[in-house]
């Protein structure tokens, strides 16, 4: 399979495995990965995703050369070519509002698509070998549906333009900088590391993750009373629960709390 899935601990890991071709993606990996992220999204025993590649890349974007898929039989039109895009646009709102956390984790190139698909993740750590670049200029392409959103969203409008506009390659240490990824670590380190902020996650109230998920997403475009009133009424729900009740046992009794997720 092109996008393999093991499931532990609550931690799905989903691996782009293309090696060979640094992971890019073809429209039948892109079918792969919306189905289990549809399926992941809806069970309850995944309290984490973590996002990965195989080999020495994360991704290095769509494969223009069409990969080992069949030619189609004619030319698309663009209204064709932009539907596609547009069931493959599930991808990144999957991994920016499921109810659960995201990782990605990268080394070597995250290029193009790739790096659109890490930017939807909740979180990024990347190995000191990462390297990014757009490439969309590159491509003669404007980009992916939901990167210009992401990319302005998580880094400000005159970073997104100059990393649409001049197309620049840049490393690890300069991605931290400007807020593109969380964490880096030495390469030997990645799968350790980025599975031991999963596993955190996993462990922790799964609930309550959804809910700030939830309240991270809507105080983008809402206005502050709005999101005032959501993370009330959320806020009051989650401290009725399971896990709100746990906590509040866990912190009279000085030991740490067993979340369940609900």
């Amino acid at each position: 399979m092109s996008v393999c899935l093991e499931q532990a601990d609550g931690i799905a890991t989903l691996t782009l495995n293309r090696p060979d071709r640094l992971n890019a993606l073809t429209m039948a990996m892109l079918d792969e990965l919306m189905a289990m992220l549809q399926a992941l999204a809806a069970d309850a025993r995944v309290r984490a995703v973590l996002l990965t590649g195989a080999g020495r890349g994360f991704c290095a974007g769509y494969d223009l050369s069409g990969g080992d898929e069949a030619a189609m039989p004619h030319e698309p039109l663009p209204e064709e070519a932009a539907a596609h895009m547009m069931v493959h646009a599930q991808i990144p709102t999957l991994l920016r509002r499921m109810p659960k956390p995201t990782i990605a984790a990268m080394r070597g190139p995250a290029a193009g698509s790739g790096l659109l698909l890490a930017a939807a993740c909740d979180l990024r750590i990347a190995s000191t070998t990462a390297r990014f670049k757009l490439a969309f200029a590159s491509a003669g392409r404007c980009g992916d549906p939901g990167g210009s959103f992401l990319l302005t969203r998580l880094l400000g409008s005159a970073k997104a333009r100059e990393l649409y506009l001049l197309d620049e390659k840049f490393d690890a240490p300069a991605a931290l900088a400007m807020g593109l990824v969380n964490r880096v670590v030495e390469d030997d380190d990645l799968e350790t590391e980025s599975r031991a902020m999963a596993l955190k996650l996993a462990q922790g109230p799964t609930a309550a993750f959804a809910a700030m998920k939830r309240n991270l997403n809507n105080a983008e475009t809402s206005a502050f009373e709005e999101t005032m009133a959501l993370e009330a009424t959320a806020n009051a729900q989650l401290s009725l629960s399971h896990d709100g009740k746990e906590a509040a046992r866990a912190f009279l009794e000085k030991r740490a709390p067993q979340f369940r997720g609900y």
